[in-house]
């Protein structure tokens, strides 16, 4: 299936390095020079590079049959939607309708929702097309941000590659409540006030390892320790 891969990241390269190797990559569009992130590895891939938005409005000229978005920072307008002669698809890495938007690896540590990645149909509205595939990741108390991201990125790569074979034969389901969605500019909201730094004080001088401050949740004891470190 000849797809166009809108992309930015390691995964999007990994997604794009499976599709090369099935002969299914037809060119890849990526975010300007200045936004690029992790895919230095796709210059040895030979197939069409575009950088966002030159050229784009006429990926037609590819003759796509699929048009697929992972971890594309830009809003993929109709017309490039239906460029696509089967349909237009995105790898979330999040456990639609929750999580959508940005940051779908911070909301469930914060939020207490379900975490997971989902594979959809991309529609004019922001990660709210019908369901192909889902597979959810667990979290627990000791995650961070990063931990849980990382093990998204996996879980991610393994759906598509799960799916992607069979994925013309699968029938789309709605996604069902109202879920979650967080823009990008909310992760200020978590940053610490002055009111916040005496919770930082006892924490940090619990720090002190092997020993930390400890908390009990699902029924287990924890310990945090932290580090902190100066900006400038």
């Amino acid at each position: 299936m000849r797809t166009v891969l809108f992309t930015n990241g390691a995964l999007g390269v990994r997604v794009a390095g499976w599709l090369h190797e099935r002969g299914e990559l037809a060119a890849v569009v990526l975010h300007p020079a200045s936004r690029q992130r992790d895919t230095t590895p796709l210059r040895s891939l030979e197939v069409p590079r575009l950088e966002w938005p030159v050229g784009v409005d006429e990926i037609d000229r590819f003759g796509p049959d699929c048009v697929l978005s992972v971890l594309f920072g830009y809003r993929i307008g109709d017309k490039l939607l239906s460029a696509a002669a089967w349909a237009a698809v995105n790898l979330h890495p999040g456990l639609l309708p929750y999580n959508a938007g940005a940051n779908p690896n911070v909301w469930p540590l914060v939020d207490g929702t379900p975490a997971g990645t989902t594979l959809h149909l991309m529609t004019s509205s922001l990660d709210a097309g019908d369901i192909l595939a889902q597979a959810r990741v667990a979290h627990s108390p000791d995650d961070t941000g990063l931990t849980l991201y990382r093990r998204l990125m996996e879980a991610s790569f393994d759906l598509f590659t799960d799916t992607w074979p069979s994925i013309r034969t699968i029938v789309p389901t709605p996604q069902v409540g109202p879920g979650t969605f967080h823009r990008s500019d909310e992760l200020k909201s978590l940053d610490l006030s002055e009111d916040d730094l005496a919770i930082v004080d006892r924490l940090r001088a619990r720090t002190f390892p092997p020993y930390g401050a400890e908390f009990e949740r699902d029924g287990r004891r924890w310990k945090i320790q932290v580090t902190i470190t100066p900006i400038d």
